[in-house]
């Protein structure tokens, strides 16, 4: 494969040869124009010139002169007259026009131009003292010729050699940046997500470094973020199975009380749920972050769902003697979503809540309207949170320090913030400590196919 500094030179050097040759054409073919324009006034001053040193001097003097006009001229010429031709100078005898071409051309107001090679010719009849001459006159252009080839090829070379020493310049500046590029990449794809590459100016060169280093820093953020899942995932599971092993160790002692075997057979399966719970979660985080992730839509209602979900978690809210309140309108909202990843969103914010509200709190399950959306709003009375837990809390596997002794693993916020980002909604987060939490799902009706009421309570 070539490298791209040989494409740029190999296109240089076409682009070079084409348009040299393009000019060439078109400036010789302007040159030859001109330069017959300028033979032919040439040409005729010399005749007009010649026909007056005949009506000018005496007979005896006639061909001495001409002969020295011809050599000082550097042009060759003949005189016919009756049908005796004289000639000056070294006349190009191809060129020698035949009888009949004089007589025509003594008879008429034409004149004859003709060129051989690089002799160009020109004859014209003059008539002096009642006599007709034809003068012919020929010159060899081949000297001026050559000093416009000469400067025409200087011109091309120097134009080439200029051209190769600035493109070579520019290439490098170009080519440069792109292998110390390829350089940084190759340090990348191995595994040093600190390599960075610095350029200064606002070129295309100048965007693609910008673009690397942005890359750069979001694969040494996932670098730091996969090393630290694996590490909560380490712990998470490794607090479980040191429980369900030293319990289960424990229970081979055959001395142990029916109480104790019961006390330690509870402790496993309460790991082993634990296990389990953590597994799932797991897998329902990397389904939801698969490329291909669909939603199921369908429309369903809103109000009879979170209805449902209350009832299912209400247990768990009378084992700690906590109330739960439901606020809702009068009239039943038809929504279009994925209604179980919705059912799932609604358990974990309101099992959340009853998690962290201690013993005889409130969990307040809101639905508002507003002019542009739905509101789904679930607040607690439970232990709050700092502004900068806020910041983490939809994180994996964070959890505020203060609440480690509650059951949990930090990821049922994730799956929340997950499933609400697919369907294009928003969740906002309010909390002060030891006050309470309230989180907030936001339903924009543009995202529904509509919302139509349904019943009256």
């Amino acid at each position: 494969m070539k490298s791209i500094y040989s494409k740029l030179i190999i296109g240089f050097l076409l682009t070079s040869l084409l348009s040299f040759s393009i000019c060439c054409f078109f400036t010789i073919r302007s040159y030859n124009h001109d330069s017959d324009q300028l033979a032919l006034e040439e040409l005729e001053h010399s005749s007009d010139h010649i026909a007056d040193l005949i009506k000018l001097i005496d007979d005896k003097d006639q061909d001495k002169i001409l002969a020295d006009y011809s050599e000082t001229s550097e042009m060759s010429f003949t005189v016919t007259c009756e049908g005796q031709t004289k000639s000056f100078g070294h006349v190009n005898k191809k060129l020698i026009l035949k009888d009949d071409e004089l007589k025509t051309l003594a008879t008429s107001k034409d004149k004859s131009l003709r060129s051989e090679g690089i002799i160009s010719q020109y004859a014209k009849a003059f008539k002096i003292d009642n006599q007709t001459y034809v003068i012919t006159v020929q010159k060899d252009f081949s000297a001026t010729k050559d000093i416009f080839m000469k400067s025409y090829t200087s011109a091309a070379i120097i134009f080439m050699m200029t051209g190769s020493i600035v493109f070579l310049i520019v290439a490098d500046i170009i080519v440069k940046p792109i292998s110390r590029l390829t350089k940084v990449t190759d340090e990348l794809a191995k595994g040093n997500y600190k390599v960075r590459v610095n350029y200064e100016g606002k070129d295309e060169i100048s965007s693609l470094y910008a673009s690397f280093n942005q890359m750069a820093v979001r694969l040494a953020k996932q670098e730091t973020i996969r090393q630290q899942f694996i590490s909560d995932v380490s712990h998470e599971f490794q607090t479980p199975l040191t429980a369900i092993s030293g319990f289960a160790t424990i229970l081979k002692n055959e001395n142990l009380t029916d109480e104790q075997r019961q006390k330690y057979a509870d402790i496993i399966l309460f790991n082993s749920n634990r296990l389990s719970h953590l597994s799932k979660n797991m897998l329902q985080l990397t389904l939801l972050d698969g490329e291909d992730t669909s939603l199921d839509k369908s429309e369903f209602p809103l109000i009879e769902q979170l209805n449902r979900v209350i009832e299912m978690e209400d247990n768990a809210a009378l084992s700690k003697d906590i109330e739960i309140e439901f606020i809702h309108p009068k009239k039943e909202f038809i929504i279009e979503a994925d209604e179980s990843r919705m059912e799932q969103v609604w358990i974990n914010l309101l099992s959340n809540a009853i998690k962290y509200t201690n013993e005889h709190g409130v969990v307040t399950v809101e639905v508002r309207r507003t002019a542009t959306e739905l509101q789904v709003r679930f607040e607690d009375t439970g232990v709050g949170m700092s502004q900068d837990a806020i910041s983490h809390i939809f994180e994996r596997f964070y959890r505020q320090d203060k609440s480690r002794t509650i059951e949990g693993n930090g990821l049922g916020l994730s799956i929340v913030k997950r499933i609400i980002d697919l369907h294009h909604y928003k969740i906002d987060v309010e909390s002060q400590e030891d006050v309470g939490s309230v989180f907030t799902v936001y339903i924009p009706y543009e995202m529904f196919t509509g919302l139509t009421k349904k019943k009256k309570d």
